[in-house]
């Protein structure tokens, strides 16, 4: 007993010794060394990394995770994911960060490579690179009493913030962050949120404004899977009673303004193909202002397609249940951050037709022309394989252009401009295209944003199935951070 208690005394007091050494004269290899970062982390009673299922755990498609990351942290994460290829979700019960941002953003890869879901459990926490990780999940989901941590860094005696914003330090991060279709102005958001010995708790307001759990967008496409069901009968505008309930209803349910106690606004038009007198109906809703209550930006989108033809369902779902479910998902969110202006919601029927929902609002305004400032338009935004969206309006409206690219620079998506400038023979002519036409001649400002026709344009496969759901996600970000943008710094013309 006595020597085994010596030989114990004399383990100790030489990896004490070691330690002190690498402290005072090697402190590289602490940090770059997966033994010398374990040493650190005791050192600081903190605990390394570690992966492992739950004792009597029915199931072992969940993995759990507690520690600091470090440079094991790749290794061991397909160690086990490559023996356990039952694994769908992580759950991230204590990361208070990495020792080795290098490998947390490759260990990261891994895990959205392995479409691998993430979850914050009851009193979970993830901070910094732990929050990094976190943001890998295919689908993120955090429990209400969960936090996330956020902080700058700094490297010897600079902070992050005193690098430019073009050097390789930040372009690691900022691509790590489009790669997880995050947007980037969240890297920047946390290098102003604390400096980097804080730490900021993000609030539920941040969380879903920078996309950080994935359940906040599902609603997008769920309302847009809906309103492109057979189920709706291809939202024809004589067969259009679904899609009004349906939008009504949402807009009640967010609380939106009514004028005249409705948010109906029926009207009647001649279809110049049968002659025919015909009845439209566009909704209507509204949010005032805090700032600007007497003046109006107009967002817009026409809910009506096709109907049914020969006995086939055209179901539009990019023409238009895109624009018409974004411009649901845009009412929510502005109604919980009320914007500068006030904003007017629009719904408009018979576009297919002629534009007749949009031509009636402009001629019937439920306010004084003079006081709306602004259309945006939204009219198929969800299927384009090249990853790019047009921004059309700019080039008769330069006054928005600054403030558009502004916030296009953040985005993970190929945003062009053109389709608005008569003199290009090179592309048609969109100004009037679309619901935008009706305010373009008026000489109302306006913003559309589409893409270029795909092959299932007017056609049957025009189908919820057939788009793209990250294009479409990102789309809807970047309108919503445009809309943003002008409304907060809207240029005198």
């Amino acid at each position: 007993m006595k020597k085994f208690i010596k030989k114990s005394l004399i383990g100790l007091l030489t990896i004490g010794v070691l330690t002190v050494i690498l402290i005072f004269f090697f402190p590289q290899v602490l940090y770059v060394s997966a033994l010398g970062q374990k040493m650190l982390m005791k050192m600081e009673g903190e605990q390394v990394a570690e992966f492992y299922f739950k004792e009597n755990q029915t199931s072992k498609d969940t993995l759990y995770m507690k520690g600091i990351i470090y440079s094991n942290t790749l290794t061991d994460i397909k160690k086990v994911l490559d023996n356990n290829p039952q694994i769908t979700t992580i759950t991230m019960v204590n990361v208070g960060g990495s020792i080795d941002d290098e490998v947390n953003l490759v260990a990261s890869q891994e895990i959205r490579k392995r479409n691998i879901n993430t979850y914050l459990p009851k009193n979970g926490m993830v901070a910094s690179g732990g929050t990094d990780m976190f943001l890998a999940g295919t689908k993120r989901q955090v429990h209400p009493t969960a936090k996330l941590g956020v902080h700058s860094w700094s490297g010897g005696d600079k902070v992050a913030l005193d690098f430019p914003k073009e050097h390789e330090e930040h372009k690691k991060y900022l691509n790590y962050y489009k790669e997880m279709e995050i947007p980037t102005d969240f890297y920047w958001y946390t290098l102003k949120a604390a400096p980097a010995d804080g730490i900021h708790w993000m609030t539920s307001e941040e969380i879903i404004n920078y996309n950080i759990t994935t359940d906040t967008r599902s609603e997008l496409l769920s309302l847009q899977e809906k309103l492109s069901s057979n189920e709706f009968k291809g939202r024809g505008t004589e067969n259009n009673q679904l899609a009004q309930d349906l939008i009504t209803t949402y807009f009640e349910n967010v609380g939106l303004g009514k004028f005249n106690n409705t948010y109906n606004s029926p009207f009647t038009f001649i279809n110049k193909k049968t002659t025919k007198k015909r009845e439209g109906t566009n909704i209507i809703g509204y949010i005032k202002g805090k700032k600007y209550p007497n003046k109006y930006i107009v967002i817009g989108a026409h809910y009506d397609h096709l109907g049914i033809v020969n006995d086939t369902i055209y179901n539009g779902a990019d023409d238009n249940a895109s624009g018409t479910a974004a411009l649901l998902v845009l009412a929510k969110h502005f109604k919980s951050h009320q914007p500068e202006h006030s904003i007017i919601f629009a719904a408009f029927d018979a576009e297919e037709l002629g534009l007749h929902g949009s031509k009636f609002f402009v001629e019937n305004p439920p306010i004084p022309l003079e006081d709306i400032q602004l259309n945006f338009n939204f009219d198929m935004i969800s299927r384009n394989p090249k990853n790019e969206i047009y921004v059309v309006g700019t080039y008769p409206y330069p006054q928005f252009k600054s403030l558009v690219e502004k916030v296009a620079k953040t985005s993970s998506l190929k945003v062009s401009y053109g389709h608005d400038n008569p003199n290009d023979k090179t592309k048609d002519y969109w100004m009037f295209s679309s619901d935008n036409g009706p305010f373009h001649k008026k000489g109302i400002p306006n913003i559309t944003f589409s893409e270029e026709d795909h092959p299932s344009y007017h056609k049957p496969t025009d189908d919820f199935e057939n788009i793209n759901p990250t294009f479409y996600k990102n789309v809807v970000k970047l309108i919503q951070k445009t809309i943003e943008n002008i409304d907060q710094n809207f240029p005198t013309k």
